[in-house]
């Protein structure tokens, strides 16, 4: 979950750590460091502890100070072992002071390793899992291995998912990175090489981008970038074609990236949904490497997702459910392959993950696998991990997202997945071709709906402000309403820190109805779809017991909106559409009532962009 830069070449400098660290910092933020090559060989390291104010600190300790870069390492942290400290910052030294390691992910068997090299006179200086690595490289270097060398003989002792950068003062110009289950990537641009953990950290610095795989080392020199796998044979890089530019990454005139990124859905919904329609009027996935006979074979799928991506995936499940006829089942990707589930070559499994590098749900695509089932990955990011691994990958174009709390990749992976829905059922004949061409124009008016919702901004934030004080809400829905009210109260916690749960609102009667009183903010997803009715009949239970209530219905719905204190309007659409345009003002509301109570949206305590540790 950290982030992590290095860079080398006649055109280098600490300003490129330091910049990359900052479009890196969603990864992790509760301390930075740099460690950089003088042209006196030495190797001088830079550390910042101030929480989310890392990077700034570290911009100010470090300005001044390009002179005389040869090459060097960057890191933003995210810690897992050892308290925010400058000890347990990044870098990591070796004993000598001259071998200087960033690293992402953990080493598992890092307290094995550690006594061990105690045992052969190594002094550790943090608490870190990390300074393990750093010791191992010592080691091999003083045995006569290179740079490259070490790296690879340490990996290969290494247990967990991790990626790792390692510089050597007495090798100066050459950096050599590793990863297993974890980001990474390198770029060359004009007499520069970079490596890194994310593409936004070397946008309009490399003009080309390669890929990284599990257990393959690649040494960065200002000469070129070559790879190769643990048994020291050379591997071509694979090229990554990236469709971002600088100015996507940026805010543009936003206050912060989360208000950027959910005015920026309309056109990350429309970017989804385009090209998907050959000129036979049939949807055609070109990323889809499964052919039609095979998707007709499978008789059940299963989708695996992690926090907003998992709400995403069970809006799916009521989708291909209904327009397939397919059962579904639905996972959380940290329980998935600990449960022993049941696969075959006849079972999809679907993974979704705006990164495609959240561990967890690499680790159950990989359990799929190996028990034989097909596998679809749905992901944001072109080349990643999971994207290559899959039988079938599907790109959401939602363009970088760096706000850690998730807003425009949510609603292009619902997209994403109903326009998936309705491929299977147009291979599987479960549709009539004219309902599957009905619901995807209506599904190409959902940016024009959502730019309607967005209006509304003002009003939601006079709503959010008047409830700064209120310490509990309750998210309800019914049928796709379900995922929405999990969704908003995720966000809510995660940018707010208040206490907000999710229900299904049929659930109410049976416990969380007991904590509704006075004090009780409800808010209900109360669109049309098939289950109004009783969704309705749930929110006068909680009316009648005295809860303020936040209504998310459609416009013009007088019986709806007779029942809430508070109502946020959103055009009609397809029922199973509809989440696409519910969520939005709870993300919306989420954001204003966190900046009310003086809240960072951008970088909320505890939380990271993409989740790289189990």
């Amino acid at each position: 979950m950290c982030g992590i830069i290095g860079s080398t070449g006649e055109a280098a400098s600490l300003n490129d750590l330091v910049e990359g660290l900052a479009r890196l910092e969603y990864r992790g933020y509760d301390s930075a460091g740099v460690a950089v090559v003088r042209a006196d060989g030495t190797l001088e390291r830079i550390r910042a502890v101030d929480g989310t104010a890392s990077l700034k600190l570290l911009a100010e300790l470090t300005k001044d100070k390009s002179d005389g870069y040869i090459a060097g390492l960057g890191h933003t942290r995210w810690a897992t072992h050892g308290r925010v400290t400058t000890d347990n910052a990044h870098p990591h030294f070796d004993c000598s002071g001259g071998v200087g390691v960033v690293h992402n992910g953990i080493v598992e068997n890092f307290r094995e390793l550690k006594s061990e090299l105690e045992k052969g006179g190594h002094v550790f200086t943090s608490q870190t899992d990390t300074e393990v690595i750093a010791h191992l490289l010592e080691a091999y270097l003083k045995e006569g291995l290179s740079l490259k060398e070490a790296v690879t003989t340490s990996m290969s002792r290494l247990r967990g998912a991790m990626s790792f950068v390692a510089i050597d003062a007495s090798d100066p110009k050459v950096l050599v990175a590793t990863k297993r289950m974890a980001p990474l990537i390198v770029g060359s641009g004009q007499g520069i090489n970079f490596v890194a953990s994310d593409i936004p950290a070397i946008l309009g610095k490399a003009d080309c981008f390669y890929q990284v795989g599990d257990d393959q080392v690649v040494v960065v020199s200002p000469d070129g970038n070559r790879l190769f796998d643990l048994f020291g044979k050379a591997v071509e890089l694979s090229e990554i074609s990236v469709e971002w530019d600088l100015e996507a990454a940026a805010r543009g005139g936003y206050q912060d990236f989360m208000s950027k990124e959910i005015f920026e859905q309309p056109s990350a919904v429309r970017d989804t949904l385009l090209g998907r329609v050959n000129e036979q009027g049939e949807i055609a996935l070109d990323e889809m490497r499964l052919d039609p006979e095979e998707l007709r074979r499978i008789n059940k799928i299963f989708i695996v997702g992690c926090g907003t991506s998992y709400h995403a995936g069970m809006v799916a499940k009521y989708a291909i459910e209904h327009w397939t006829r397919l059962p579904v089942e639905l996972d959380i990707s940290s329980e998935f392959r600990y449960r022993d589930p049941v696969l075959d070559q006849q079972t999809l499994v679907i993974g979704v993950s705006q990164s495609g590098e959240t561990l967890d749900t690499i680790a159950a695509m990989k359990e799929a696998t190996m028990l034989g089932a097909k596998t679809l990955v749905v992901s944001n990011v072109m080349g990643s991990s999971m994207a290559r691994a899959a039988d079938a990958v599907l790109y959401t174009r939602a363009g970088p997202e760096i706000g850690v709390a998730a807003t425009k990749t949510h609603t292009a992976q619902i997209s994403a997945l109903l326009v998936l829905a309705l491929y299977l059922a147009q291979v599987r004949r479960s549709m009539y071709a004219s309902e599957i061409s009905e619901i995807y124009s209506e599904m190409f008016r959902l940016p024009e709906k959502i730019e309607q919702v967005l209006t509304s901004d003002a009003a939601i934030e006079e709503v959010a402000q008047s409830m700064v004080g209120v310490k509990r809400f309750y998210f309800i829905g019914r049928h796709v309403g379900y995922p929405v009210a999990l969704e908003g109260a995720l966000k809510l916690k995660e940018i707010s820190y208040l206490p907000a749960e999710g229900y299904p609102a049929g659930e109410l009667k049976h416990g969380p109805i007991a904590m509704i009183d006075s004090d009780a903010v409800v808010f209900g997803i109360v669109t049309r779809t098939r289950l109004w009715e009783k969704t309705i009949s749930n929110v006068e239970e909680v009316r009648v017991r005295g809860a303020k209530i936040v209504l998310v219905a459609n416009e013009g719905d007088t019986e709806s909106i007779a029942l809430g204190d508070a109502i946020f309007e959103v055009p009609q659409t397809h029922p199973l559409l509809a989440p696409v345009l519910d969520v939005i003002p709870l993300q919306l509301f989420a954001y204003h009532l966190a900046l009310s109570l003086g809240n960072d949206v951008d970088r909320p305590r505890n939380l990271a962009k993409t989740v790289t540790v189990e």
